[in-house]
């Protein structure tokens, strides 16, 4: 099975690709992070982690090897006798990734961009059939059985509405035809090149991608899964297994005031502001879901701050109040290595993602809800309750595999 990440040489994609090799090589002492590790999905015919195999786009002149040198200097996890031992595994790696795509990228993102990605295809639909032509000779010269696509770039900026032709299969289909799409942006790009080719599709990231009703209506027709957005793997995780407690216990949230520092590549991007609104947006759109409560005061902010490089420290305050009119609080701090956090997860949707095509499930998957901060199609945002929903869909999978 392969699976092509957007955004290849970035913190989250070699992590995922050199913690799936360490895996395989035995050279990490346990799968932990890997959700589909645990025993309830010990019976279904997913991919092993040693059947994958890794490429994908990357916008920047990298090595990944070098790459994960760097993170290591920044942030440990990759000694480099680990690195030496992944040697061969990183370079072949390298070997399927191709120049990615620029359109609709921040600053930060274009700054940093090799020449053959700032040369690139000349129009959206040059640039969906160079996108489509990687994935197919991806697929051929390795001899996969299935390819998923994982967008696991950096967030785009969210510069106003999106093209209308992204409004339908058809007119988007008549827009690259007519040159009218050029003001789409890559991940949209990149979502449609994936369901053309029959391929899922899993949007990690705040970028619009395989959630626009385009890419949707495509994949139905197409009969492939696609499901996103924006990981959820720190402070939100956290708000949507906390605030349920407020809500079944009657106690009214006043307030609550979430402050990020973030220092990577990531951090750099979302200090864009246009980059950063989609995901202040997503964040804080997934805690007032849970409230209920329109007159709750909310606010996340996101700083960057270089010298914590991967390290998310994220600080928050909840005001509530209880019994008796009595005012309370709660606060609380996180910190992950961000990329340790996402990476085992952008390998088990690829996983799940690949066993739902396998089964015939086409369009969104909304049992994925647990993984995202914005499941698409899901209003619940109660991470006990989309647990349950990912749960009872494994267990209604294993059922169907065991002979009657």
């Amino acid at each position: 099975m392969g699976i092509w990440l957007v955004g290849a040489h970035g913190n989250v994609a070699l992590c995922a690709v050199a913690g799936a090799r360490a895996l395989v090589r035995g050279l990490l002492p346990d799968e932990a992070g890997l959700v589909t590790a645990g025993p309830e999905f010990a019976g279904l015919d997913l991919a092993q982690v040693g059947d994958l195999v890794f490429g994908g786009h990357e916008v920047r002149a990298a090595r990944a090897a070098e790459a994960l040198g760097d993170f290591d200097r920044r942030n440990g996890l990759f000694p480099e006798g680990l690195r030496r031992r992944l040697g061969r595994d990183l370079a072949r790696y390298d070997a399927e990734v191709r120049p990615g795509i620029l359109r609709g990228a921040g600053p930060s993102v274009r700054d940093e961009a090799s020449s053959s990605a700032r040369r690139g295809p000349g129009t959206a639909a040059a640039a969906v059939a160079r996108i489509r032509a990687d994935l197919r000779s991806f697929r051929r010269r390795r001899g996969l059985d299935g390819v998923v696509v994982v967008n696991v770039a950096s967030t785009e900026p969210a510069n106003g509405p999106l093209p209308a032709c992204t409004r339908s299969a058809a007119a988007f289909a008549r827009a690259l035809r007519s040159g009218s799409a050029e003001r789409v942006p890559a991940s949209v790009l990149y979502a449609w090149a994936a369901v053309e080719e029959g391929m899922p599709c899993v949007n990690f990231t705040p970028s619009p991608g395989c959630g626009v009703p385009a890419v949707l209506e495509r994949a139905l027709e197409r009969g492939v899964p696609v499901m996103g957005r924006d990981g959820k793997t720190g402070e939100t995780l956290l708000k949507t297994v906390l605030a349920p407690m407020f809500v079944a216990r009657r106690l009214r949230v006043l307030s609550w005031e979430g402050y990020n520092m973030l220092g990577n590549r990531d951090g750099l991007v979302l200090d864009d502001p246009a980059a950063r609104r989609g995901k202040v947006a997503d964040k804080d759109g997934a805690l007032r879901r849970i409230l209920r409560d329109p007159e709750t005061h909310t606010r996340v902010r996101i700083d960057y701050v270089p010298s914590l490089d991967d390290w998310k420290t994220a600080m928050d305050f909840v005001h509530f109040r209880g019994f008796l009119g009595a005012r309370m609080s709660l606060t609380f701090t996180w910190q992950g290595c961000d990329s340790a956090l996402a990476a085992p997860l952008v390998l088990d949707l690829a996983r799940l993602a690949d066993l739902a095509h396998r089964r015939g499930e086409r369009g969104s998957l909304p049992w994925l809800a647990p993984f995202f901060k914005t499941p698409l199609g899901v209003e619940e945002q109660d991470f006990a309750r989309q647990t349950e929903m990912l749960l009872a869909w494994a267990a209604a999978a294993v059922r169907e595999t065991k002979p009657a």
